[in-house]
């Protein structure tokens, strides 16, 4: 089950404006993958010319090594079915009878729907939720539901190769869960090859293991999520600044567009900020900081953590340590530096280890000098804590010395805005 897809060379153009400019990639039987890139990257016009609804200008693209425009209407229609991104209904047919036209290329001239077929439509609509809308019109039903139902008459078809253009746009967050999750076990379930032009690179990431990202008509890099989805291949691709991460619930990595802050462009004139780092927990405090205009300092940090990536990406001084290292002395010197010069001393709710109490007794110090420091997420630390309760005990200390608590980083974000207003006169 699966076909293997070639694409060598595609061009097309429209008003000699060229789309599809010497497109070449190649999906393997069986696999999972998400088309990504900017608008008029080409992602829609490439899936077309595959579903042979367009005629390429230029190129080749092979199923199974067979030359695509060989395969005859009926015998192509057994091995691939398209999800388009709006589907049409201007005629009054029953959910069951657009399922049915899934059955078509399996029926001679004349030929009445067996048994079989039925059974088929049958599963179609269970698996795809819709056997409730059956004898409803089409007309009638919402766009979450249409798209159901033209997955469910996808899915009657049997295909080999499913290919969905953008299924997900103008769906609610439930719907989109639903149909790529549909699309990602037909795949596990039947071998079914699977490739999806879709506009969320964050909703891809949870449901497809391979990606290929487009700009002016070309692929710009293919293969795993670490390799496709970078700060560097979003730039280039979509033209804007952003950032990668790791969800900190499931590990998923994930993109955020940096909304012009940076140091380099000479707009983070806000108060100098140290964030103590280390782990996925830190990144949403560090996006809500530079986005407030904060001029951050990070660390002490590995080379691999996301909180040394996200000061490489956005120009900031960091402190890097060796992994499963204490800091040594020139670190320690760096972080004092570092916190005497930060108006503010963040400490996110991070994972505490052993060697995290060297840097939370600093932290003690400089707050005896009168530094300005915030712990958020206090409450729940027990299971964050894997020093045998040492860092809940230093983080209290920080408390009794004045430390100032938040329930989360909403309130850092109040905190700043408060702030910047009666700065501004407000």
């Amino acid at each position: 089950m699966g076909l293997e897809i070639d694409v060598h060379g595609l061009k097309l153009s429209y008003d000699t404006q060229p789309v599809l400019d010497g497109t070449e990639f190649k999906v393997e039987r069986g696999e999972l993958v998400a088309l990504l890139g900017a608008n008029g990257a080409g992602k829609s016009t490439l899936l077309r010319c595959i579903s042979r609804i367009l005629q390429p200008t230029g190129g080749h693209i092979l199923l199974n090594g067979r030359e695509l425009q060989q395969f005859g209407s009926r015998e192509a229609a057994r091995l691939m079915a398209v999800v388009p991104q709006e589907t049409a209904a201007d005629f009054d047919f029953t959910v069951e009878d657009i399922i049915m036209m899934g059955r078509y290329p399996y029926l001679g001239r004349f030929q009445k729907e067996g048994q079989t077929d039925q059974e088929i439509v049958r599963r179609s609509m269970e698996m795809t939720g819709v056997s409730h809308l059956a004898e409803r019109s089409i007309a009638t039903l919402s766009g979450g539901e249409k798209q159901r139902v033209i997955i469910a008459r996808a899915v009657c078809q049997q295909p080999e190769v499913l290919l969905l253009d953008e299924p997900t746009a103008n769906l609610d967050i439930g719907y989109q869960s639903m149909l790529l999750e549909l699309a990602a076990r037909l795949n596990r379930e039947h071998g079914v090859t699977v490739i999806a032009a879709i506009h969320d690179i964050n909703l891809a990431v949870h449901h497809f293991n391979r990606f290929i990202l487009l700009s002016g008509g070309r692929v710009l890099v293919a293969g795993r999520a670490e390799e496709v989805i970078t700060a560097e291949n979003i730039q280039k691709s979509y033209g804007v600044p952003a950032s990668t991460y790791r969800h900190p619930l499931n590990g998923v990595l994930q993109v955020s567009v940096v909304r012009g802050r940076s140091p380099s462009d000479g707009l983070n004139e806000g108060p100098p900020v140290h964030v103590i780092c280390g782990g996925e927990e830190a990144l949403p405090v560090l996006e809500m900081l530079i986005q407030a205009g904060s001029r951050l300092s990070i660390g002490p940090v590995s080379a691999q953590d996301s909180g040394c990536r996200f000061a490489h990406f956005h120009s900031l001084p960091v402190i890097v340590v060796p992994p499963f290292t204490n800091m040594n002395g020139a670190h320690k010197r760096e972080h004092m530096e570092m916190l005497q010069q930060a108006e503010y001393v963040i400490i996110p709710p991070i994972q505490f280890g052993e060697g995290n109490l060297p840097i939370l007794e600093t932290v003690e110090m400089i707050l005896e000098e009168g530094k300005a420091v915030y712990i958020i997420g206090l409450a729940g630390i027990e299971t964050r804590d894997y020093s045998g309760g040492k860092a809940a005990e230093a983080l209290q200390r920080l408390v009794e010395h004045g430390a100032m608590v938040l329930e989360s980083a909403e309130g850092l974000a109040s905190l700043f805005c408060v702030r910047g207003e009666k700065e501004n006169g407000a």
